[in-house]
């Protein structure tokens, strides 16, 4: 998906993402930062790629395997 706040809050929410990693590469981000704002809730965990594709953000939300 596109990095855009909203939309990413409301998908972790949607999943009970209460634990996530934050991985990043060529965003100008700060993962602690970040992960106060999405303000987590739920037992699940989860791991946020953020990166630049096709010179946009991106953010890739996986699951641990």
């Amino acid at each position: 998906m596109p990095y855009c706040e909203k939309p990413l809050k409301a998908a972790l929410r949607e999943r009970s993402i209460g634990s996530l990693t934050i991985k990043k590469r060529g965003v100008e981000i700060v993962p602690e930062q970040l992960r106060k704002r999405l303000d987590l809730r739920g037992d699940n965990t989860a791991t946020l790629v953020m990166t630049r594709v096709a010179g946009a953000g991106t953010a890739l939300l996986v699951e641990p395997f």
